[in-house]
């Protein structure tokens, strides 16, 4: 009887390190953490892929954001580069859209306030595991595999489909549309009741980056001037762009923050 009790508590043992962090190896370095990591598992269980919950590192600012499953999050982390592994999240910030099952980001938002530390699953495909104090694993995230983008991918006309995560209601006078020359680094289009037209530019060296500068519109008047509003703030709040698998275009905030979707005409 004894043996039996010592070779149960053996395999518990071995099951605890498999599942548990803070073992010394496989530490990634802090700047590995950067980019956008698909949540696949919180507490032990398996996130369908319909859920679609992420979250991405800016790791040189110290911000995250995502999506928790119904809502886009955004927040602070705290890491030191010169102690591998350790992590924590601050005050996480969410939009407030209430979805039919909201017990997924309930998991994701309860699991990262959980987090102390971070460690490598493996590297193909690229898996880390978050974990609580205690070592417990809280969460996995396997990283996205980024396609490339440039400048030239933004040429033509798209029509804005979301502001801020919202759908463009039909009040607007004209469907807001923006269209880019990247040969003359110009845009131009309608905001929902105005014209506009401006300049873009890029950080050097960064082929995601966006920047609209010396945007003028139209001075008419419509009943309905939120959807304008709404638009030309995104526009100046834009720091950088990224292409969905399905080929729209997403315009993001200082913080990742998606602020505009566009669909090719």
């Amino acid at each position: 009887m004894k043996k039996v009790v010592f070779r149960l508590a053996l395999l518990c043992a071995g099951a605890l390190i498999v599942t548990s962090c803070g073992g010394g190896k496989n530490m990634l370095t802090l700047s590995s953490l950067n980019g956008e990591w698909n949540i696949t598992e919180v507490d032990g269980q398996k996130i369908s892929a319909g859920k679609a919950p992420f979250i991405g590192f800016d790791v040189a600012q110290k911000r995250i954001y995502g999506n928790s499953g119904c809502n886009r999050m955004m927040g602070t982390f705290e890491a030191d580069s010169l102690k591998p592994g350790v992590l924590s999240f601050g005050q996480i910030g969410s939009t407030r859209m209430m979805c039919p099952d909201m017990k997924t980001e309930q998991s994701v938002l309860g699991a990262l306030g959980k987090v102390k530390s971070y460690e490598t699953v493996s590297d193909e495909p690229e898996v880390i595991a978050l974990c609580a104090a205690d070592g417990q694993q809280v969460m996995k995230l396997e990283k996205q595999v980024q396609t490339p983008v440039s400048l030239s991918d933004l040429s033509g006309e798209w029509a804005i489909e979301l502001v801020n995560g919202k759908k463009i209601v039909g009040t607007a006078e004209v469907a807001p549309f923006i269209g880019f020359n990247t040969d003359e680094s110009r845009i131009y289009g309608n905001v929902g009741c105005n014209t506009i037209n401006g300049a873009l530019t890029q950080d050097e060296d960064t082929p995601n980056s966006l920047h609209f500068a010396n945007i003028a519109t139209t001075m008419m008047m419509c009943p309905d001037m939120a959807t304008e509003t709404e638009v030309l703030n995104a526009l100046n709040e834009t720091k950088s762009f990224s292409m969905t698998k399905d080929g729209k275009v997403v315009l993001l905030g200082e913080g990742g923050n998606e602020l505009l979707t566009l669909k090719k005409q």
